[in-house]
């Protein structure tokens, strides 16, 4: 257990700093309200 700890808290650490990217082909990204975004969501509603 006491040798694994570095290895979690590393693993911890570094996943802390990786930045969200958000998706810049998504008509969303630039309008949440335009109609291209509006579409996009009303086809993706049961996608999740």
């Amino acid at each position: 257990m006491a040798k694994a700890f570095p290895v979690v808290l590393f693993l911890l650490v570094g996943c802390t700093g990786a930045q969200y990217r958000p998706d810049t082909s998504s008509p969303c990204y630039a309008s949440e309200a335009s109609y291209e975004c509006q579409i996009e969501r009303y086809l993706n509603v049961n996608a999740n």
